[in-house]
């Protein structure tokens, strides 16, 4: 598997399973462009890719702006010529019960996790159309195939992410590869503030499933909607 040449586009990419996503690319050559607007995280997070030998930069975006997106892009293509690989990773949540649920936190929520997925896939499909690797990754989550109580909105977020790769997988069809890829609970920042346990999952697993449907080897037909609940077993 060899990725030398090819742009990685990775939103949230500075902390978590973005970041992990990130070094996991890098590690097979891909250039990286980090999407998210805390720069102090992008700027560690970019220290440790270039100290890996990658052509990586970040760029400053809330992916919730059209007019953010739109310049992520351009950016991109001024720099790197081209777009090969989107991972719509950035999201948030809140543990709330639906009805002590704010309007402001849920349009948080549905802005980010799924406008933002809008909006990116809007304006990376004429770029990443082009590529002989072109891959749409979205980062949804087991809440997007069962609902969790007090994450209600959160669920109906990631639902809909699981919906719309479905439904671009058919109109990109011999085009670009699309997937979902659904985490159960990891060990991030986000995971710990809601729950005292120690999660099954590690970010290096979420990463090491995007690597495989980011290889120009996979042969995951585009559209399938891959759900991660336990770490893999080791193959003897």
């Amino acid at each position: 598997m060899s990725l030398a040449g090819q742009t990685a586009l990775v939103t949230g990419g500075n902390k978590g399973i973005g970041r992990a996503i990130c070094f996991a690319l890098a590690k097979e050559g891909a250039n990286i462009v980090i999407a998210a607007r805390n720069e102090s995280e992008s700027r560690e997070t970019l220290d440790r890719l270039k100290g890996m030998g990658t052509k990586a930069f970040a760029v400053s975006v809330d992916v919730r702006s059209e007019d953010d997106v739109r310049r992520l892009i351009s950016v991109i293509i001024d720099k790197c010529g081209g777009l090969d690989i989107l991972v719509n990773n950035a999201g948030v949540a809140y543990k709330n019960r639906l009805e002590e649920t704010t309007l402001e936190e849920y349009d948080e929520i549905m802005d980010t996790n799924l406008r933002g997925v809008f909006l990116c896939t809007k304006y990376a499909i004429p770029y990443i159309r082009r590529s002989k690797n072109g891959k749409i990754i979205n980062i949804s989550s087991v809440g997007g195939l069962h609902g969790i109580p007090d994450f209600s909105i959160y669920c109906g977020s990631k639902f809909a992410v699981n919906g719309i790769t479905e439904s671009i997988a058919s109109e990109l069809e011999g085009e670009i590869k699309v997937y979902s890829v659904c985490p159960g609970a990891v060990d991030t920042d986000m995971y710990r503030s809601f729950f005292k346990d120690k999660p099954p999952l590690e970010p290096e697993h979420i990463a090491q499933k995007v690597l495989e449907l980011a290889s120009p080897d996979s042969k995951v037909a585009s559209g399938k909607i891959i759900e991660i609940s336990a770490p893999p077993v080791p193959q003897l």
